[in-house]
């Protein structure tokens, strides 16, 4: 059950980044740390599903508020607005990752003194930096591409493995 839910992630973030030109490993990268690739997530200030998506910005994504629970339309919607900021920030990464999380700001305002920012930033950096290894890893092994080794199975394996450790 679990490796169905993670490979219809992986394949939606495929399909979604194709279309919005958005790095599907960055997209995984923002999944793991939104979420840990739970599609019924919510969080404190209302975001819902996958990417942490807020229902007001869901018009603005032509989507319904209700919509946003369907993980392959959070996905859409996240890696839309992801896009869109990326345009808004000239290709920037961490301008657009500090909007995604905070909020839209000035081209190189400084980081909101939120006491998260700064440690999200750098948490999807890193993970994002791990996807790649680990995708250029496997795909010099194999030639199928995207290893399931690097997909959405894996990172919510470490994720609760990391999880148990801790209580």
């Amino acid at each position: 059950m679990l490796d169905a839910v993670a490979m219809e992630i992986d394949g939606e973030v495929e399909e979604v980044s194709r279309v919005w030109t958005v790095h599907p490993s960055l997209v995984k990268a923002i999944i793991h740390r939104e979420s840990a690739f739970k599609p019924r997530a919510l969080s404190r200030a209302g975001a819902v599903g996958l990417m942490q998506v807020l229902p007001q910005n869901a018009e603005r994504l032509a989507l319904r508020a209700e919509e946003l629970w369907v993980p392959g339309l959070n996905i859409l919607a996240g890696t839309r607005l992801l896009a869109v900021l990326f345009r808004h920030y000239r290709g920037d990464v961490v301008s657009a990752l500090v909007a995604y999380n905070a909020r839209p700001r000035r081209i190189f305002a400084p980081l909101p003194e939120n006491g998260e920012t700064e440690q999200y930033v750098r948490a999807v950096l890193k993970r994002w930096r791990w996807l790649e290894r680990c995708t250029a890893s496997q795909s010099s092994r194999t030639s199928s591409g995207t290893s399931p080794r690097c997909g959405a199975t894996r990172l919510f394996a470490q994720y609760t493995s990391s999880r148990a450790r801790r209580t």
